[in-house]
Formats: structure tokens, sequence, C-alpha cells
């Protein structure tokens, strides 16, 4: 199995675009595609505030030539049209969006324009969306066999969604791990295990309690889906 090359960015940091579109040409014509539009298929972490981020990166890609598949979980892209219009998505060219499931129930997702339980989200995440992003590669190489696309070349992934490593690896596709936040929130995130695993969090003494207890019940969060 060929691992994929895997770069990693942050929101902070300068994007050099047009280095990422060298590297993926290269990987395309060592795949005899290098006739072909280079195909970037991007998935946030599946709330606002990861989402925003990777669409403008994703711009930016199409603005340099690729075609641009966006990926939101169908609960996300319901909020979406209704937020911008039912028909506020169409006729973008060579920019498509693409979803798929969750795994929340309708009580556990809320069925409504509310933000979901990140906690549950967390969960299904780890549990099933690799299979739901396995579903939507297959069905796109399905449609780049019959010419409707451009066949994928790489992923471009938000850091927390790590089951779409090895998706790459199974697809042999260079993968781009985004992290939404700053270079020092990625950096910090990055070092969660270390930090547990020398004991040096959670925080000792009665002075850290009240701080520490809001602290924990925000960062674990990040630490479930990281680790």
């Amino acid at each position: 199995m060929i691992k994929p090359n895997r770069i990693y960015i942050s929101n902070s940091q300068c994007l050099c675009i047009e280095s990422i579109h060298t590297h993926t040409l290269e990987v395309s014509e060592m795949s005899n595609f290098a006739n072909k539009k280079p195909h970037a298929v991007l998935i946030p972490y599946p709330v606002q505030g990861h989402i925003n981020p990777l669409f403008k990166l994703a711009k930016l890609l199409h603005l340099r030539g690729f075609h641009i598949t966006f990926v939101n979980t169908e609960y996300n892209h319901k909020r979406l049209l209704k937020s911008r219009g039912p028909n506020s998505l169409d006729g973008f060219t060579d920019f498509c969006f693409e979803t798929i499931p969750d795994g929340l129930s309708p009580m556990e997702g809320h069925d409504g324009d509310v933000s979901q339980d990140i906690l549950s989200l967390c969960k299904s995440i780890r549990k099933n969306f690799l299979h739901f992003f396995r579903e939507l590669l297959a069905r796109l190489d399905e449609s780049a066999k019959s010419g409707l696309v451009p066949p994928v070349t790489c992923l471009v992934s938000d850091c927390y969604m790590s089951f779409t490593i090895q998706a790459a690896e199974e697809h042999a596709l260079p993968i781009l791990l985004y992290s939404p936040g700053s270079a020092c929130s990625f950096l910090s995130v990055s070092h969660f295990r270390t930090l547990i695993d020398k004991g040096l969090i959670p925080l000792k003494g009665n002075n850290f309690l009240s701080f520490f207890l809001q602290f924990k019940h925000n960062m674990f969060l990040l630490i479930y889906t990281y680790v």
C-alpha cells in the first residue's frame, strides 16, 4: 500500500497554493491523469467554525484551477440551504457539494436549525464517518469513470477528521490536514497526548480546580476527537 503524502497547515499560516497545485499535478502525472483538471475533495469538521475556513481554502484552490468537491453532513447542508436559499449552490462550475450522513438519530442531531450535541457528534465521527466517506469516494470514482468529473487527485481534510488518513491510504491519495485554528492552537492540541502521558494534565491542587472543570469540559471534546 502506498502511503499518501501528508501536509499540515493551520488557518494562520501563509497558504502557498501554487506549491499545493504543483504537487498535486505531479501526483496526477504519475497516475497518467496529467491531462485532467486536479480534483480535491475537502471535508471539514461538521461545525460552523470549521466549515467556514475550509470553504475559503476551497475557493482559493478553485481559483487555482482545481475541480472541488466540498463535503458537508446532510444536516449541515440542509442548514446551509435554509440559510442561503434552496438554489444558492446551483450552477457552480467545477465546484460541487456532496453530503454524507452524520450517524446521529433525529433526537441526538436535533431535527431543526440548531447546533448539534458535540459529544454525540465526536463519537459518531470516530464510529461511522470512515464508512460514509468510503462510500462517497466510491461514488466519485464511478463518476470519474463515466467522465462526469475528473478523477480525485487529493484529499483536504480538517485535522480533527483523522479517519480521512486511512481513506487516503486506501486510495493512494495525497492528503492535506488543515487546522482551522491558529498555528499555536494546533501545536498545543498535537501535544495533548504527551501532556496526559506525563501527568502534566489534569492540573493538580485546589487553586486550579474551578479553572480546570471548565477547561476539562471544553478541551476533552478536542482530545476525544484528535487522539
